[in-house]
């Protein structure tokens, strides 16, 4: 096996491809709930994802390491990098008792989500994905399914900012014709969470194809476009009822939108002016 890094998110980002669909759900796991695992036994680890003992073990050593105490050993060296402001919000959260009413439960978990989006993210990524925006030719966006609200959400506010932009809906087929309109100054960010929605993945292999950088916002580093992607962003998805939320998703395109802002003030100044105006002219507005 080639030389791959220590810190235990790497290595399940450079390896994500050989690993089995068991493996893939372990991982996800571990890096949804570090502090869990850096002291659980392998067997208590294995009923969490419905598999053994010797199927945890066994992904350890896919990883690199002896064993499942090492893989603990690295996941607890990392905890000095966690223990930002955020994180220590987190641990705190952690260890209290969650509310018991339903609509508690929710802004509860949806507290924990957007803290947990917060402390996954780092300034150089996020320059990365600026610089990107502001350099493309034309941004695409695609989401389906549950990242279709959020999609359209980001395209309308890029739109209203003066960016050009295009968003990648309808059936297959349509979506698949303007896929291949993308071209190499373009830019593509997608969106995808949880049960992962193969047009959406589908766009972005096409996009890598033919050039076009690729930005993908997902749940998980093991998720498909994460691995396909340029610059890549993971979110914190956990809910409630019977879907996930985009609470820290949709925290996390206020960021872009914010940042943006900050970078071109001078054109998000004029394209709004430009709005206002049009619907104040066509009477679209019921107050000012």
């Amino acid at each position: 096996m080639e030389q791959i890094q220590d810190s235990l998110r790497s290595r399940i980002s450079q390896l994500v491809d050989i690993l089995s669909s068991k493996q893939k759900k372990i991982a996800m796991y571990i890096l949804e709930n570090p502090y869990f695992t850096s002291y659980a036994s392998a067997n208590d680890l294995g009923e969490k994802n419905n598999t053994t003992a010797a199927t945890v073990v066994r992904f350890a050593q896919t990883l690199g390491y002896d064993g499942y105490p090492q893989l603990q050993d690295a996941l607890r060296l990392e905890f000095p990098n966690y223990m930002t402001t955020i994180a220590r919000m987190q641990k705190r959260m952690n260890s209290e008792k969650p509310p018991s009413s339903t609509y508690e439960q929710v802004f509860y978990t949806d507290i924990k989500n957007i803290e947990q989006t917060a402390s996954k993210q780092n300034k150089e990524n996020l320059d990365n994905a600026l610089d990107a925006m502001l350099k493309a030719k034309r941004i695409w966006v695609i989401g389906a399914g549950l990242s279709y609200a959020p999609t359209n959400f980001l395209a309308h506010s890029l739109k209203v900012m003066g960016f050009d932009v295009t968003s990648i809906q309808g059936e297959v087929l349509q979506s698949a014709v303007d896929t291949t309109r993308m071209r190499p100054d373009d830019l593509l960010i997608a969106i995808d969470l949880w049960r992962y929605v193969r047009k959406t993945i589908n766009a972005v292999s096409l996009a890598k194809r033919t050039g076009t950088t690729v930005i993908a916002i997902t749940d998980s580093i093991v998720s498909p476009i994460s691995q396909l992607a340029d610059i890549s962003f993971e979110i914190a998805s956990e809910g409630i009822a019977h879907s996930r939320s985009v609470t820290g998703l949709m925290s996390l395109l206020n960021v872009f939108i914010a940042m943006l802002a900050d970078r071109v003030p001078e054109q998000v100044y004029e394209s709004l002016k430009r709005v206002d105006e049009c619907y104040r002219e066509n009477d679209l507005l019921v107050m000012t």
